[in-house]
């Protein structure tokens, strides 16, 4: 396949990546509209955001088997039908059970789209997997953060149907480039296999700190007194988003060259662990939580995180050894990063104001242990794992 077939492939899938982001988290602005709209809580509320994650914990593995398979086609064209209807009942609902059935439907797009990512590079015949993977991850963090700055300028109605508009468009584009990958499609596969890797740590660490911290912020500088605690916390969430999408494009691309690799997700590591621990110790008032120094701290920790988090997905799917189990690889990494956004922030996340000396010790240890994996595991394929066949 040549390369401009390469790009073909690649470009639609991550334009697709961002409008799906966009479409997402627009809806973070729209809380207090969303709460006088449908009469409702401001838990009920974040549920309809927070479901995305509980669709990649149940979804993600059957969205890998079923690409190792079927190939990438159906799963994708299933991810686009279903994003576009959801956002659109979403678009139109006058009552929360209707919005809360059309983020269902949208959610379910999520694992079949994100989840068997490793697959769908490989049977698309993507050839720079680190820069793909980089740039699908890194196009949807950008999306929600376009999604979270932008929605605030616009009308609230404006804001759902723009995120049904550009998904139909995006979703377009990526169908007409998928009858290049029938032909590749699976016809006689053995058993397909789950590699279960250290990598997987990488995942679970770095999304469940993401989350905690964007969710905790506000309500620590409130305890701390800061001036206009609310829009700071909203900020960092933006820049958290922001230097996610830049980290991991630009340590995808980095990542390419194989005499900087072996040494960049150790490094990734480091700098993850110490722009986490600062992170910490501004939110807890440790240090002086200034406001250049929140908005660097968690800008610069979404850079080395989500590019260490992009490479260490990358690595998860080369342990398969094989296109089609890849999927399954990059989907079992998907699942344990939303693990961990299910059960971290809720359960670590209110000791930043009850007893924060133990919430950055907690934070620290959890950092340092997915730091570690770099050094330890060893590029055998058979080191960091365990099969588990099906």
């Amino acid at each position: 396949m040549s390369q401009s077939r390469e790009g073909h492939m690649l470009w639609p899938y991550a334009l697709f990546s961002l409008t799906l982001g966009f479409g997402w988290f627009i809806l973070a602005p729209l809380v207090p509209y969303l709460i006088g709209r449908f009469h409702t809580s401001l838990t009920l509320v974040l549920l309809l955001i927070s479901l995305y994650g509980y669709a990649m914990i149940a979804g993600a593995l059957p969205a890998g088997y079923w690409v190792a398979k079927s190939g990438p086609r159906p799963a994708l064209q299933t991810a686009i039908v279903l994003t576009v209807i959801g956002l659109g009942v979403r678009a139109l609902s006058t009552n929360f059970s209707l919005a809360l059935a059309g983020q269902i439907i949208a959610a379910v797009a999520y694992p079949f789209l994100i989840a068997p990512i490793g697959s769908v590079l490989r049977l698309g015949q993507v050839r720079q997997l680190k820069l793909g993977t980089g740039m699908v991850i890194g196009m949807l963090f950008l999306g929600m953060a376009i999604g979270s700055f932008a929605g605030p300028s616009m009308a609230p109605s404006t804001d759902l149907w723009l995120a049904v508009g550009v998904n139909a468009v995006s979703g377009i584009w990526l169908w007409t480039q998928l009858p290049a990958t029938s032909a590749l499609n699976p016809r006689a596969l053995g058993a397909t296999r789950l590699i279960v890797s250290w990598w997987w740590v990488i995942g679970f660490v770095v999304a469940s700190m993401s989350v905690m911290l964007g969710s905790v912020s506000t309500s620590a500088l409130i305890h701390l007194r800061v001036e206009n605690a609310a829009a700071l916390g909203g900020l960092l969430s933006g820049l958290t988003f922001l230097g996610s999408a830049l980290g991991a494009i630009v340590f995808g691309w980095v990542g390419e060259n194989p005499s900087s690799f072996r040494q960049l997700p150790r490094l990734l590591g480091v700098l993850t662990l110490i722009f986490l621990v600062l992170s910490g110790l501004l939110l807890t008032g440790t240090l002086s939580a200034s406001t250049a120094g929140l908005d660097s701290s968690f800008l610069l920790f979404g850079l080395f995180s989500n590019g260490w988090y992009a490479l260490a997905l990358e690595s998860s799917a080369e342990k398969a050894r094989s296109r089609t189990n890849a999927g399954i690889a990059t989907a079992g990494f998907s699942m344990a990063s939303n693990i961990g956004v299910a059960v971290i922030p809720v359960l670590v996340g209110p000791l930043v104001i009850a007893a924060p000396g133990l919430w950055i010790g907690v934070v620290a240890v959890l950092a340092l242990a997915a730091a570690l994996v770099p050094f330890l595991v060893k590029s055998s394929a058979q080191s960091g794992e365990a099969k588990i066949s099906a």
